[in-house]
């Protein structure tokens, strides 16, 4: 079955219930970049874009266009969800054992505060401790490496930034 697309007042909108299982794999801006310049850990980094980006509306740009940095790749990308935007930088290396580590660090503000917003969206993650008075730090129990930090930000927001560590 193909994705179904509905055209409302110039905006299109992909309908989930329709998708098939046996559609084409995301291409995320990564995969973009990758054809285009020799990056380090590149099927890595693809892969951790796809997982983290999804389908959702993103723009990419890479810390150097240069395909001859084969140490550390770094990419910042802005990526849009239907409540709010947020920022996901990207990193690659190669490690001395010749594998690569990755990284992908996701930032964005929620309009309530951290005590809501662990209640409601971080209800199923670990309590790992407070880094600041402010700022505490969860565990995801569903995807090992994966950290979130909650900072209250005028009792009224919550700056959320996640992150997650890939060891190959």
């Amino acid at each position: 079955m193909k994705p179904a697309l509905i055209l409302l007042s110039g905006l299109v909108v992909f309908s989930p219930t329709v998708l098939a299982e046996d559609e084409a794999p995301v291409k995320t801006s990564m995969d973009s970049i990758a054809e285009k310049q020799t990056i380090p850990c590149s099927q890595e980094l693809r892969q951790l874009a796809r997982a983290s980006l999804k389908k959702n509306p993103h723009r990419m740009l890479s810390y150097s266009s240069e395909s001859d940095d084969v140490h550390l790749y770094n990419a910042l990308a802005v990526t849009n969800y239907r409540d709010r935007d947020s920022h996901v930088t990207f990193h690659g290396v190669k490690n001395t054992s010749g594998t690569c580590d990755t990284s992908v660090t996701e930032s964005y503000v929620l309009q309530t505060s951290c005590a809501d917003a662990r209640h409601e969206a971080f209800s199923k993650w670990d309590f790992q401790g407070k880094l600041t008075d402010r700022t505490f730090v969860l565990t995801s129990k569903r995807i090992a490496g994966k950290q979130a930090f909650l900072t209250e930000q005028f009792s009224t927001l919550c700056l959320v930034t996640t992150r997650q560590v890939v060891r190959t």
